[in-house]
């Protein structure tokens, strides 16, 4: 029996590895923002793509959108 099937039927019956089920430990930017800072640049990103700003340009309208005073 090839290699490939037998560790598909392992995997089947054994269930996923433990590593997948641990949840990902979070980036450093969400570790250095706040759930407001994280909203807020959620919210300049889907501006930035909702009217298409590309690299270079799009990094700098969300940073321009993140010190915005409202």
């Amino acid at each position: 029996m090839p290699r490939a099937i037998v560790l598909a039927m392992a995997l089947a019956f054994f269930g996923a590895p433990a590593f997948a089920q641990t949840p990902m430990k979070p980036t450093a930017p969400q570790k250095m923002t706040s759930p407001e800072e994280q909203k807020k640049m959620q919210a300049c990103e889907k501006q930035a793509a909702d009217r298409n700003i590309q690299m270079d340009q799009r990094a700098k309208f969300v940073m321009d959108c993140m010190t915005a005073k409202k």
